[in-house]
């Protein structure tokens, strides 16, 4: 089975769990950017087997920012389906927010590092060299998802570069980690992608 047509079947099977109405016709999404090249490639298909039609809003599984999954939820948007980090939509189901039958896994992500279109690939082979690359970079941007709040609280504690990393290293709320990065606004940037 191929990849796409395995999240395809997950993105289906996760609409079925979600209890709709039977004359749903358009049905509201939420997504983490982690997912956004597959759904975009998926959603289509979707549509087309289906007959619905899906309308995507993006947004972080957790933070502050307007827009992220729990805000949303929090000031009443109806939605239907949420695609986001299993944990955060764990602390949902347990708020009653979200159908704790609903639950379906579409993919398992690493994190990665991104520098900006022409500039040299740092070294991530090993955990050392990891940590190398981020102690050499003039400054690291992290998301403020669930891959920002492990690389902040967790990632630069097991390396142990979290005094090193707190003058360097930034959260970005709201905005993709990548397009910081290809600004210039910071050397390397760090987050987590599907695999």
């Amino acid at each position: 089975m191929t990849r796409p047509s395995l999240f395809a079947r997950a993105l289906a099977a996760l609409v079925l769990l979600i209890a709709l109405p039977a004359a749903a016709a358009e049905l509201q999404v939420v997504s983490s950017g982690g997912f956004a090249a597959a759904y975009r490639v998926l959603a289509p298909e979707y549509e087309r087997a289906s007959g619905d039609s899906l309308k995507i809003h993006w947004g972080p599984s957790m933070g502050d920012t307007p827009n992220a999954v729990p805000a949303r939820l929090a000031r009443g948007e109806k939605l239907d389906v949420v695609i986001m980090v299993g944990y955060a939509l764990d602390d949902l189901i347990k708020q009653g927010k979200v159908l704790p039958d609903s639950k379906v896994v579409l993919a398992r992500s690493s994190i990665g590092i991104a520098v900006k279109a022409g500039a040299p690939k740092p070294d991530i082979s090993s955990a050392e060299a990891v940590k190398q690359a981020l102690l050499a970079a003039r400054s690291v941007a992290y998301s403020d998802s669930a891959s920002g709040v492990y690389i902040s609280t967790r990632m630069f504690q097991r390396l142990g570069i979290a005094e090193q990393m707190a003058g360097k290293a930034r959260k970005i709320p709201g905005t993709p980690v990548g397009e910081i990065v290809a600004k210039g606004e910071a050397e390397i940037g760090s987050n987590r992608s599907p695999s």
